[in-house]
């Protein structure tokens, strides 16, 4: 099995507005933009550090913009063909991305997409992405599908907002899973960016047009924390880890 089953490695801003998207993106992360050829079609890209951290593309039905994650696996047949016999489902794929790798579009049981995918290699991610977290239905509901479907450990902890499970893979933890704070949001992943400065990134982001879902926070531990709404309805936690992370 691939070290890098279980692990999040990729991540898509799934959204109608692309090139508004990418000015909103690089004017308040401080990431840069380029754009690639992917199986002969221009792939938009979002970088920092020189590195490659997340692509944008339009959407393939209606809907407000939303964060798109890849999950490593070590199969993406056998993983999709797991994820229906677990009670999700397979929404697109599996399929082969030219010169990239395999994948197919899923969903688990309360209807949260993610991505299958494995690479032609192992290299390359989205270091800068810090941590992706489910914000589920019901939590206590929907741990035993990626148990089964990934093989994931499931770490119980208590944090300021409630119950929080960590699930862990053989490299540690790779995600959170906790009961959605906001009701009226379909169940989804959410991933977090690495920042320097959580509260600087906040009002960057306010001032070009986002709205707040969690103002900044700061738990001990883990760092400073907040989430905004982006423009085009797409949700992005920012976290500012401790100084010795």
């Amino acid at each position: 099995m691939s070290s890098l089953h279980g692990t999040f490695t990729w991540f898509e801003l799934v959204c109608a507005e692309p090139e508004a998207a990418r000015t909103f993106h690089t004017q308040t992360l401080g990431w840069t933009a380029t754009r690639i050829d992917v199986g002969g079609v221009g792939y938009p890209m979002l970088e920092a550090s020189g590195a490659p951290q997340a692509g944008i593309v339009s959407p393939r039905d209606e809907g407000p913009g939303h964060w798109s994650s890849y999950l490593w696996v070590d199969d993406v047949d056998a993983r999709a063909a797991g994820v229906e016999a677990a009670g999700g489902r397979v929404l697109l794929g599996p399929v082969d991305i030219s010169g990239v790798g395999r994948f197919a579009l899923v969903a688990d049981p309360q209807g949260a997409r993610f991505n299958l995918f494995r690479g032609l290699d192992e290299q390359g991610g989205s270091t800068d992405f810090h941590w992706n977290e489910l914000w589920a239905r019901d939590a206590e509901q929907v741990l035993p599908f990626y148990q089964r479907a990934f093989g994931f450990e499931v770490q119980p902890m208590q944090m300021p907002s409630g119950a929080y499970y960590v699930l862990k893979n053989a490299r540690g933890g790779q995600g959170g899973v906790m009961t959605s704070p906001e009701a009226t949001l379909p169940p989804q992943w959410l991933p977090y960016v690495r920042l320097g400065d959580c509260d600087a990134a906040v009002d960057r982001a306010r001032q070009r047009g986002a709205t707040m879902v969690s103002e900044p926070t700061t738990i001990e531990g883990i760092g400073r924390l907040a989430i905004v709404s982006d423009p085009f309805g797409a949700l992005l936690g920012f976290i500012e880890p401790p100084a010795e992370s």
